[in-house]
């Protein structure tokens, strides 16, 4: 049997995108299946060899020509966002449209597979619908990111952009029933889909994000980081909900209300650092305790993970329809979180069924979030900020990666009832 992948991040990729993918692929391998990936360079660490070997495997990193302009224009920040803005504003569906219609040539030279997976984002893997080779129900279309349903959410600036929603929302809807079926890490994400027409419900399914169990359930866990350390790993937006203002805030607060606690707490970011932020930390007086953490690799990323007191989550209520993918890798690490989440969100309620409903707070909530590192301290300073005795075993790729598998597999028969 053969599986062709069509992925725009694989590992080693830092991406969080690309972790989904390589354990699909990894699990195809054991059953025994020919798989070959179909990828681009996004996000790939200077000379970076490839990680999963496999006698059945191939991965074709094909060329993307947008990716390989903005990397060019990187030195250059202000280049670099008129890069950016100007192919976001023109390119339909989005920038990556002509690394898709290059990876769908490569697939009519390949031949047919058994099944093809398509990892959405980016949208423009939806281009699969109107060009060969023909999508039919031995695709299955995995999305870890809406698309349509977000887009008529948020304000676009571009003028084009705007015009074509509902050409979008016209492709998506044609390419979903066309395949055999649609994946959801979110149920938000899976309702709106539904209630927009775009996907028969019988189609699809959700399975969650899942964690690897290879690495936090089967490995002795690591020395955890000495200090009273909050630690973010990912982007943080320039302003809102999502971005650091909140937590940071509530930081500045408690050190207040707790002076002692200042030499021990540290405050580390694994991801870009704003310029705009740096002038909160100074206003705040927190300059002394923020950390800009190193540039992380997949395997980097998981012992960091596994290492850090506590770890922090930041859900902006504009994306209820997302589940964001270092949640479960918080979960299998079973430390402390602190999560900034939107009350009766599906995330919320996540967080909750595993055991973490009592650290979280509103988004905007800067003395929940105080009132929660105060008991974080408590703690520590006790001894006590441990493991959690947390229920994260239905995150796990033994729970879920059997179950993607099965719908896979299945994917050209409608799901029994």
């Amino acid at each position: 049997m053969r599986l062709h992948v069509l992925t725009h991040t694989f590992p080693p990729s830092t991406h969080a995108n690309a972790k989904r993918p390589f354990y699909v692929v990894r699990h195809a391998l054991a059953q025994g299946w020919e798989v070959e990936v179909f990828t681009s360079s996004l996000a790939l660490p200077d000379n970076a060899a490839e990680t999963l070997h496999h006698p059945r495997l191939r991965i074709h990193r094909v060329d993307d020509p947008v990716l390989r302009w903005q990397q060019r224009a990187r030195k250059h920040p202000a280049l670099f966002r008129a890069v950016v803005l100007a192919c976001s504003a023109v390119m339909f569906p989005d920038a990556c449209a002509g690394w898709v219609r290059r990876v769908l040539r490569r697939l009519e030279q390949h031949g047919p597979a058994d099944r093809t997976l398509a990892m959405v984002l980016p949208a423009s893997m939806l281009l699969a619908g109107r060009h060969p080779p023909a999508v039919d129900r031995r695709w299955v279309f995995d999305y870890q990111e809406p698309v349509s349903p977000q887009q008529w959410r948020v304000k676009r600036r571009s003028p084009l952009q705007r015009a074509w929603r509902r050409r979008l929302e016209n492709l998506e809807r044609t390419t979903l029933h066309m395949v055999g079926r649609v994946v959801f890490t979110a149920c938000s994400n899976l309702e709106a889909y539904v209630q927009m027409g775009l996907v028969p419900r019988a189609r699809t399914a959700h399975v969650p994000y899942f964690y690897d169990a290879e690495v936090f359930d089967a490995l002795p866990p690591p020395a955890v980081h000495p200090e009273f350390g909050i630690v973010y790993f990912g982007t943080f937006d320039w302003r809102g909900a999502r971005s650091p203002e909140t937590f940071l805030r509530g930081l500045a607060r408690f050190l207040q209300l707790h002076p002692e606690a200042r030499g021990c707490t540290r405050f580390r970011v694994h991801g870009p650092w704003l310029p705009q932020h740096d002038a909160l930390l100074e206003s705040l007086k927190l300059r002394e305790v923020f950390e800009q953490g190193r540039l992380l690799d997949y395997e980097g990323y998981l012992e960091e993970v596994r290492r850090s007191p506590i770890l922090l989550l930041v859900v902006a209520p504009a994306h209820d329809l997302f589940m964001p993918s270092k949640i479960v890798d918080y979960f299998g690490a079973r430390r402390p979180i602190l999560a900034l989440v939107p009350p009766g969100s599906e995330m919320a309620d996540v967080l909750a069924r595993a055991g973490y409903g009592d650290s979280c707070c509103h988004p905007n909530d800067v003395q929940g979030v105080a009132q929660i590192l105060e008991r974080f301290w408590a703690r520590f300073r006790a001894g006590a900020l441990g493991p959690v005795a947390s229920q994260t075993q239905f995150w796990s790729s033994t729970t879920q990666l059997p179950i993607y598998w099965r719908h896979v597999v299945a994917a050209p028969e409608l799901p029994a009832g």
